[in-house]
């Protein structure tokens, strides 16, 4: 048994996962193929083949945080990561504030994925992408499909995480290099084509700046590694190493695949003349309608997988706030069941709030406005440990009695990463749209802002434990002894 912060034992999970299900579990979650093709057609559309080095710029910036959070992880390899760093590094208070904002990113990052998955599934089955009413029915059925996995249990997250796996070999990979090899039409200096910017440009509206704000949304999720740390075999040394590996393997899978699609663009011109969605006019004039389909099925098969390596994270994350008393019903949502010990009742909930939210965001933007919601929650979030081990640091009171991940380099990583968060963060936020369009220009800051009201009345209202975090001189962890093992 673990031992809560108020010295009560409460219920630990069995460490079923390695290092490699905990990185196919972040890859999943990250998927190339939800990271790519949910973005991909507004990149080329907006900035044209140039939206490729936003992909390069955002890797390189999420690298420093992937690196920053393998630091934190060998620290303190425990379930609901962001919450627990936070929580230890600056106390209980800021600690729930990361918690609920890492929570709502990853409900409202259910959604976001489960609609765009939508609009593949309704071009399979030749209904109307563009119907919102019809694509919001197909995203939840996605969601049930997820949550219906979940509640099985970790057998099947892990043949989930393997097809997944494989969808993404033949999706991503297999594409890709077909495209690249033999459908090449273009060359290579086309990805600098819609890069520069016309005399008097704002900078925030400058084609780099404007697609790395897209391209912020496709390298998310490679912390879900540490939200299962708890059913990790050895983590200290696992978690950190399989955080950073998802966020590389998925990075490459998509410049490389993203590459060969550019490469074998026809006329993107006319095909944004014609109104087609770029992606699928692109494979459509390289394969068969058959192949076509077959590569639908892949996309969606990635895009239910990523869903269900995003629900069991935030169902782990909602656990672990309940194992501490922090929110309201904790007796019921820390509750396990079954012989895997399975937090059933948080993935209810999941699902429940996740298929709320499409209720009040009916409209022609859904998808571009779920996306700027999920890419502002993340950048939001991760800014929380960053910035409190930066805080930790320059206080002299990080003082790890082991060393940690990365050895003397994670303290310049979690500089460099503090600053990119931030400069993230506010070209997220910025307002680009047109006067008319205010629900795109200020939707993520009035959410924000709602969900930030929410968790100060969530916060003095629930019958949370809320004295002080352990000091950063605690332990490491428990020993393994004290844990249920396999």
């Amino acid at each position: 048994m673990a031992i809560g912060s108020d010295g009560s034992q409460t219920a630990t999970m069995k460490r079923e996962f390695g290092m490699w299900s905990a990185a196919s579990l972040a890859f999943m979650f990250v998927s190339p193929i939800v990271a790519m093709y949910a973005i991909f057609s507004i990149g080329l559309a907006t900035v044209g083949p140039g939206f490729w080095w936003g992909w390069v710029v955002c890797l390189a910036g999420q690298t420093l945080v992937a690196v920053t959070f393998g630091v934190l992880a060998s620290r303190w390899p425990f379930a609901g990561g962001v919450y627990q760093w936070s929580r230890r590094l600056l106390g209980a208070p800021y600690g729930w504030a990361a918690s609920w904002t890492y929570s709502w990113a990853l409900l409202i990052a259910l959604s976001s994925v489960a609609y765009g998955g939508a609009f593949f599934i309704a071009v399979l089955f030749g209904l109307d992408p563009a119907n919102t009413v019809v694509r919001t029915g197909l995203a939840v059925g996605m969601l049930v499909v997820a949550t219906a996995v979940n509640l099985i249990g970790r057998s099947a997250v892990k043949i989930t995480s393997v097809a997944c796996v494989a969808a993404e070999v033949l999706g991503s990979l297999g594409v890709g290099a077909y495209l690249l090899f033999f459908g090449r039409l273009q060359q290579p200096s086309i990805v600098l084509e819609g890069l520069h910017a016309a005399p008097g440009t704002a900078l925030m509206m400058t084609p780099l700046i404007v697609a790395v704000s897209f391209a912020g949304w496709s390298f998310l999720g490679f912390e879900s590694a540490s939200a299962i740390a708890e059913e990790v075999r050895e983590p200290a040394r696992a978690v950190p190493r399989a955080i950073v590996v998802s966020l590389l393997a998925v990075g490459a899978l998509v410049l490389f695949t993203s590459f060969g699609i550019i490469m074998a663009t026809p006329d993107l011109a006319a095909i944004l003349a014609s109104g087609q969605d770029p992606v699928i006019a692109i494979l459509a004039y390289h394969f068969s309608p058959t192949m076509v389909d077959v590569i639908l099925v892949l996309f969606i098969i990635a895009f239910v997988a990523t869903l269900i390596g995003v629900q069991a994270s935030v169902s782990r994350v909602i656990w672990a706030n309940a194992r501490e008393g922090e929110l309201a019903g904790a007796a019921w949502l820390r509750r396990l069941s079954g012989e895997q010990r399975m937090p059933r009742n948080a993935v209810l909930v999941t699902a429940v709030i996740s298929i709320a939210l499409f209720i009040p965001l009916q409209n022609a933007d859904m998808n571009t406005v779920l996306i700027a919601f999920t890419t502002t929650g993340f950048f939001l979030a991760f800014l929380f440990p960053v910035a409190a081990l930066v805080i930790a640091y320059l206080r002299g009171r990080w003082q790890p009695s082991e060393p940690t991940f990365a050895g003397r380099a994670g303290i310049p990583c979690a500089f460099l990463a503090l600053a990119w968060l931030v400069l993230e963060t506010v070209n997220v936020l910025w307002p680009r749209g047109t006067a008319d369009q205010w629900l795109l220009n200020w939707s993520p800051v009035i959410a924000t802002a709602v969900i930030a009201a929410l968790g100060l009345l969530a916060y003095f209202t629930a019958p949370a434990h809320r004295e002080a975090a352990k000091p950063i001189t605690a332990p490491l962890t428990e020993p393994d002894t004290a844990l249920p093992t396999l």
